[in-house]
């Protein structure tokens, strides 16, 4: 089941690497890879982490996975929700883990460029309506 649910997000994945551009910021250390940040909000909706308000750091383990769908990290952010992750440029999935149906955040997909920390902030729905 895992593996259908990310086949998609792979297909996708090579769509945006042939796009291009830039979604990071210049690293001046010359450092490659992804940071940010992680939040638990309330939601409202039906889609996940949508329409989210009252947000707070979220400290949550975060899985990487390459273009052949291979885990290739498991990245644990700090108590305040930051992290900082080198890595080569590419393209990944990243998949925020969830330790039961709540809190719960959709995967993300991410092109790396070389010499940029790609900066992302993701939200963890807390499941309260």
């Amino acid at each position: 089941m895992k593996k259908l649910i990310l086949f998609p997000m792979l297909v996708l994945l090579l769509v945006l690497s042939a796009c291009g551009g830039k979604n990071g910021t210049e690293s001046p250390s010359g450092k490659t890879g992804i940071k940010g940040d992680v939040f638990l909000a309330e939601c409202q909706g039906d889609q996940v982490a949508t329409d989210c308000f009252s947000q707070e750091p979220y400290q949550a383990t975060l899985i990487l996975y390459n273009t052949k769908v291979e885990e290739i990290a498991r990245i644990q952010t700090a108590e305040d929700g930051t992290f900082e992750y080198e890595i080569e440029a590419g393209v990944y999935l990243l998949h925020p883990e969830s330790p039961s149906m709540y809190p719960i955040a959709t995967d993300y997909q991410i092109v790396v460029v070389e010499g940029e920390m790609t900066e992302m902030t993701i939200i963890y729905d807390s499941g309260v309506r």
